[in-house]
């Protein structure tokens, strides 16, 4: 299997299809390189798809090391498969904890992202209140639940959760394969990455000078369905950025590029044509 080193040698598998200008896929935390199955069948024919498994995500390497996770990290390989793979600047697509690595990366290295586009991003504790609460109730519980049961925990907390109600209701089948393979997730990745890159997740509204600085266009897509903090996100980053769209997909949750593939991937499209696809 192809994989791109790190640069502190960890070894992140990824998948390359198709020509043209490169796009980027980042996973969310509850998938993997195939949440993007959708997109690469519908844009590796014009465009050059790649997706990669996060760090601690199969098949991916999965270390023991905790002190090897985190943001930072997450945020330099994005520059390590596009050193590898020697492309200089790519759009982006990000979905959730991939959609913050997407616009992290973006921050720090802005001559590199032709466009980007965040799926379901949501800013990190604004203050000591949230952050207990967030530290507590959701990454305490996702903890624990994989403490408990591995990935079938992991399964169960997104069966109780209402940001995922309206997947499950309208693509049953396809969210049974999304479950089964979360429930094949590593647990000593998943782990160590709730309780370093999800632990220590920073507040948007604290990096608000940088995100005004950001050129490239941006599209917002999250579901009405989704989190709160979600939608108070997006709103937020419509204003600061300033060449930012935002689409609020209906009757969706958080995972709008499966939920309502179709329409996503011609929103996205339309990004990518209208704005995004600047030559190099």
């Amino acid at each position: 299997m192809p994989h791109a080193p790190a640069s502190d040698g960890l070894n992140l598998w990824f998948e390359d299809r198709g020509d043209g200008h490169p796009i980027v896929f980042l996973h969310e935390f509850g998938g993997e390189p195939a949440s993007w199955d959708f997109q690469v069948a519908h844009f590796s024919g014009t465009y050059r798809c790649i997706t990669y498994a996060a760090r601690g995500f199969r098949p991916s390497e999965t270390p023991d090391a905790m002190e090897i996770y985190g943001q930072q990290q997450a945020t330099d390989d994005v520059a390590a498969v596009l050193d590898h793979l020697e492309i200089g600047r790519a759009h982006l697509v990000g979905t959730s904890m991939g959609s913050f690595t997407a616009l992290d990366f973006t921050l720090e290295h802005p001559d590199r992202v032709h466009s980007l586009t965040l799926v379901g991003n949501s800013s990190g504790p604004r203050n000591a209140d949230e952050r207990e609460k967030y530290r507590t109730e959701w990454i305490g519980r996702e903890v624990r639940s994989r403490e408990r049961s591995g990935g079938l925990g992991a399964v169960d907390v997104l069966l109780q959760d209402p940001a995922y109600r309206a997947f499950r209701q309208s693509q049953p089948a396809i969210w049974q394969d999304y479950a089964e393979r979360l429930a094949a997730q590593s647990v000593t990745g998943a782990l160590h990455v709730l309780k370093t890159l999800h632990w220590n997740r920073r507040s948007l509204w604290a990096d608000e000078a940088r995100l005004r600085s950001i050129a490239c266009p941006v599209l917002l897509v999250h579901g009405d369905q989704d989190y709160y903090l979600v939608d108070e996100t997006n709103r937020y980053l419509e204003q600061v950025i300033p060449n930012a769209s935002r689409a609020l997909f209906e009757s969706t949750g958080h995972l709008a590029n499966i939920e309502n593939a179709g329409r996503f991937n011609e929103r996205l499209d339309d990004h990518l044509q209208r704005g995004g696809d600047r030559d190099e």
